[in-house]
Protein backbone atom coordinates (compact mmCIF):
# COMPACT_ATOMS: atom_id res chain seq x y z
CA UNK A 1 0.00 0.00 0.00
CA UNK A 2 1.47 3.33 -1.06
CA UNK A 3 1.07 6.21 1.40
CA UNK A 4 0.98 9.95 0.87
CA UNK A 5 1.13 11.73 4.21
CA UNK A 6 0.71 15.32 5.31
CA UNK A 7 1.46 16.66 8.78
CA UNK A 8 2.46 19.68 10.80
CA UNK A 9 5.86 18.69 12.19
CA UNK A 10 8.34 16.03 13.18
CA UNK A 11 6.57 15.12 16.44
CA UNK A 12 3.37 14.13 14.63
CA UNK A 13 3.51 12.55 11.14
CA UNK A 14 7.23 13.17 10.68
CA UNK A 15 9.53 15.14 8.42
CA UNK A 16 11.76 14.95 5.38
CA UNK A 17 15.47 14.91 6.26
CA UNK A 18 18.48 15.34 3.95
CA UNK A 19 20.66 12.28 3.32
CA UNK A 20 23.48 11.48 0.91
CA UNK A 21 20.91 9.86 -1.35
CA UNK A 22 18.58 12.86 -1.20
CA UNK A 23 15.57 13.69 0.94
CA UNK A 24 14.26 10.84 3.05
CA UNK A 25 11.08 10.61 5.10
CA UNK A 26 11.64 10.19 8.85
CA UNK A 27 8.39 8.93 10.39
CA UNK A 28 7.05 10.46 13.58
CA UNK A 29 4.73 8.79 16.10
CA UNK A 30 1.56 9.40 14.09
CA UNK A 31 3.07 7.81 10.98
CA UNK A 32 4.13 4.85 13.13
CA UNK A 33 0.52 4.51 14.31
CA UNK A 34 -0.57 4.28 10.67
CA UNK A 35 2.10 1.67 9.92
CA UNK A 36 1.13 -0.32 13.01
CA UNK A 37 -2.57 -0.38 12.14
CA UNK A 38 -1.82 -1.40 8.56
CA UNK A 39 0.40 -4.19 9.84
CA UNK A 40 -2.45 -5.63 11.93
CA UNK A 41 -4.34 -6.04 8.64
CA UNK A 42 -1.40 -7.73 6.93
CA UNK A 43 -0.57 -4.64 4.88
CA UNK A 44 2.90 -3.24 4.42
CA UNK A 45 2.65 0.54 4.17
CA UNK A 46 5.31 2.37 2.17
CA UNK A 47 5.43 6.14 2.50
CA UNK A 48 6.26 7.38 -0.96
CA UNK A 49 5.59 11.04 -0.30
CA UNK A 50 5.42 13.41 2.66
CA UNK A 51 3.86 16.82 2.08
CA UNK A 52 4.14 19.45 4.79
CA UNK A 53 1.06 21.59 5.39
CA UNK A 54 2.87 24.63 3.97
CA UNK A 55 3.51 22.75 0.71
CA UNK A 56 -0.18 21.94 0.33
CA UNK A 57 -0.95 25.65 0.37
CA UNK A 58 1.54 26.21 -2.43
CA UNK A 59 0.11 23.35 -4.49
CA UNK A 60 -3.37 24.83 -4.05
CA UNK A 61 -2.19 28.08 -5.69
CA UNK A 62 -0.75 26.28 -8.70
CA UNK A 63 -3.93 24.75 -10.07
CA UNK A 64 -7.72 24.86 -9.95
CA UNK A 65 -9.46 23.31 -6.95
CA UNK A 66 -13.05 23.43 -5.81
CA UNK A 67 -12.50 25.76 -2.90
CA UNK A 68 -14.91 25.70 0.00
CA UNK A 69 -15.36 28.59 2.40
CA UNK A 70 -18.51 30.62 1.97
CA UNK A 71 -20.96 27.78 2.51
CA UNK A 72 -19.06 25.82 5.10
CA UNK A 73 -17.28 28.59 6.97
CA UNK A 74 -13.88 30.17 6.55
CA UNK A 75 -12.60 28.51 9.71
CA UNK A 76 -12.62 25.08 8.11
CA UNK A 77 -12.07 25.96 4.45
CA UNK A 78 -8.29 25.55 4.68
CA UNK A 79 -8.68 21.95 5.83
CA UNK A 80 -11.03 21.22 2.96
CA UNK A 81 -8.52 22.70 0.51
CA UNK A 82 -5.67 20.73 2.09
CA UNK A 83 -7.61 17.49 1.65
CA UNK A 84 -8.52 18.37 -1.94
CA UNK A 85 -4.89 18.92 -2.89
CA UNK A 86 -3.68 15.80 -1.08
CA UNK A 87 -6.44 13.78 -2.72
CA UNK A 88 -5.46 15.05 -6.17
CA UNK A 89 -1.80 14.16 -5.54
CA UNK A 90 -2.84 10.67 -4.40
CA UNK A 91 -5.08 10.15 -7.44
CA UNK A 92 -2.25 11.16 -9.75
CA UNK A 93 0.15 8.73 -8.09
CA UNK A 94 -2.45 5.94 -8.26
CA UNK A 95 -2.89 6.49 -11.98
CA UNK A 96 0.85 6.60 -12.65
CA UNK A 97 1.82 3.66 -10.43
CA UNK A 98 -1.33 1.56 -10.93
CA UNK A 99 -1.08 0.65 -7.24
CA UNK A 100 -3.39 1.29 -4.26
CA UNK A 101 -2.73 4.61 -2.53
CA UNK A 102 -3.84 5.95 0.86
CA UNK A 103 -3.71 9.65 1.73
CA UNK A 104 -3.48 10.59 5.42
CA UNK A 105 -4.03 14.21 6.41
CA UNK A 106 -2.91 14.92 9.99
CA UNK A 107 -3.93 18.10 11.77
CA UNK A 108 -4.23 18.80 15.51
CA UNK A 109 -7.75 19.74 16.55
CA UNK A 110 -6.53 22.82 18.40
CA UNK A 111 -3.19 24.21 19.54
CA UNK A 112 -4.42 27.23 21.47
CA UNK A 113 -7.26 26.22 23.79
CA UNK A 114 -9.58 23.37 24.71
CA UNK A 115 -11.31 22.27 21.51
CA UNK A 116 -15.01 21.52 21.84
CA UNK A 117 -16.45 18.38 20.35
CA UNK A 118 -18.29 20.55 17.83
CA UNK A 119 -15.11 22.33 16.71
CA UNK A 120 -13.28 19.02 16.36
CA UNK A 121 -16.16 17.54 14.34
CA UNK A 122 -16.19 20.53 11.99
CA UNK A 123 -12.47 20.15 11.28
CA UNK A 124 -12.76 16.39 10.82
CA UNK A 125 -15.76 16.74 8.49
CA UNK A 126 -14.08 19.48 6.47
CA UNK A 127 -11.21 17.10 5.66
CA UNK A 128 -13.65 14.32 4.72
CA UNK A 129 -15.45 16.84 2.48
CA UNK A 130 -12.22 17.85 0.75
CA UNK A 131 -11.43 14.28 -0.26
CA UNK A 132 -15.02 13.81 -1.45
CA UNK A 133 -14.91 16.96 -3.60
CA UNK A 134 -12.06 15.48 -5.66
CA UNK A 135 -13.68 12.03 -5.63
CA UNK A 136 -10.87 10.33 -3.75
CA UNK A 137 -12.31 7.66 -1.45
CA UNK A 138 -9.06 6.51 0.17
CA UNK A 139 -8.37 9.72 2.08
CA UNK A 140 -8.20 9.75 5.88
CA UNK A 141 -8.48 12.64 8.37
CA UNK A 142 -6.16 12.08 11.34
CA UNK A 143 -7.28 14.69 13.85
CA UNK A 144 -6.42 14.04 17.51
CA UNK A 145 -8.36 16.09 20.03
CA UNK A 146 -6.88 18.35 21.15
CA UNK A 147 -3.51 17.15 19.79
CA UNK A 148 -1.36 14.07 19.22
CA UNK A 149 -0.05 13.84 22.79
CA UNK A 150 -3.55 12.77 23.89
CA UNK A 151 -3.31 9.53 21.91
CA UNK A 152 0.19 8.81 23.22
CA UNK A 153 -0.76 9.49 26.84
CA UNK A 154 -3.66 7.06 26.52
CA UNK A 155 -1.18 4.19 26.22
CA UNK A 156 1.44 5.53 28.63
CA UNK A 157 -0.55 6.71 31.64
CA UNK A 158 -0.70 4.78 34.91
CA UNK A 159 -3.83 2.90 33.83
CA UNK A 160 -3.19 2.49 30.09
CA UNK A 161 -6.16 2.71 27.72
CA UNK A 162 -8.63 3.29 30.59
CA UNK A 163 -10.66 6.51 30.76
CA UNK A 164 -8.80 8.09 27.87
CA UNK A 165 -11.75 10.15 26.62
CA UNK A 166 -11.15 12.74 29.35
CA UNK A 167 -7.77 13.56 27.77
CA UNK A 168 -9.66 15.13 24.87
CA UNK A 169 -10.84 17.97 27.12
CA UNK A 170 -7.32 19.11 28.00
CA UNK A 171 -6.07 22.50 26.73
CA UNK A 172 -4.26 22.44 23.40
CA UNK A 173 -1.99 25.34 24.39
CA UNK A 174 1.48 23.98 25.24
CA UNK A 175 2.02 26.91 27.62
CA UNK A 176 -0.87 25.88 29.83
CA UNK A 177 0.13 24.28 33.16
CA UNK A 178 -2.36 21.52 32.31
CA UNK A 179 -1.13 20.97 28.75
CA UNK A 180 -0.78 17.45 27.40
CA UNK A 181 2.78 18.14 26.32
CA UNK A 182 3.66 18.99 29.92
CA UNK A 183 1.89 15.87 31.18
CA UNK A 184 3.83 13.73 28.73
CA UNK A 185 7.13 15.28 29.81
CA UNK A 186 6.31 14.74 33.49
CA UNK A 187 5.32 11.14 32.83
CA UNK A 188 8.55 10.10 31.09
CA UNK A 189 10.83 12.40 33.12
CA UNK A 190 12.09 14.47 30.19
CA UNK A 191 10.85 16.05 26.98
CA UNK A 192 10.70 13.11 24.55
CA UNK A 193 12.09 13.53 21.05
CA UNK A 194 10.12 12.69 17.93
CA UNK A 195 12.26 9.57 17.44
CA UNK A 196 11.57 8.44 21.00
CA UNK A 197 7.84 8.91 20.56
CA UNK A 198 7.91 6.97 17.29
CA UNK A 199 9.80 4.16 19.03
CA UNK A 200 7.00 3.79 21.61
CA UNK A 201 4.73 2.58 18.82
CA UNK A 202 7.37 0.67 16.89
CA UNK A 203 8.43 -1.28 20.00
CA UNK A 204 4.84 -2.01 21.05
CA UNK A 205 5.02 0.04 24.22
CA UNK A 206 1.91 1.78 22.88
CA UNK A 207 -0.55 -0.47 21.07
CA UNK A 208 -2.74 1.67 18.79
CA UNK A 209 -5.44 -1.01 18.60
CA UNK A 210 -6.06 -0.49 22.33
CA UNK A 211 -6.49 3.30 22.18
CA UNK A 212 -10.11 3.98 23.03
CA UNK A 213 -11.09 7.62 22.65
CA UNK A 214 -13.56 9.33 20.28
CA UNK A 215 -11.11 11.17 18.02
CA UNK A 216 -8.96 8.06 17.56
CA UNK A 217 -11.94 5.80 16.89
CA UNK A 218 -13.19 8.23 14.23
CA UNK A 219 -9.77 8.18 12.53
CA UNK A 220 -9.49 4.39 12.74
CA UNK A 221 -12.97 3.82 11.30
CA UNK A 222 -12.26 6.00 8.26
CA UNK A 223 -8.86 4.35 7.86
CA UNK A 224 -10.47 0.91 7.65
CA UNK A 225 -12.93 2.12 5.02
CA UNK A 226 -10.15 3.82 3.05
CA UNK A 227 -8.06 0.65 3.05
CA UNK A 228 -11.01 -1.31 1.66
CA UNK A 229 -11.66 1.36 -0.99
CA UNK A 230 -7.99 1.54 -2.02
CA UNK A 231 -7.75 -2.23 -2.26
CA UNK A 232 -10.75 -2.38 -4.58
CA UNK A 233 -9.13 -0.14 -7.18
Amino acid sequence: MRLILSGEGKTDIGQNVPTEAGWEFQPGPMAMIVYSLLKTKGISGETIRFVHESELSQFAKQGPTKLAGIRYGKGTAVFTRNAQVLGLLAKKDREESNQPVLAILFRDADSTHSSSRHEWQEKFDSIVRGFELVEFDAGVPMVPRPKSEAWLLCGLKQSPYVGCAELENAPGNDNSPKSLKRKLTELVGHEPTADEQAEWIKSGRINPTEVNMPSFIAFHNVLKSAIANASDK
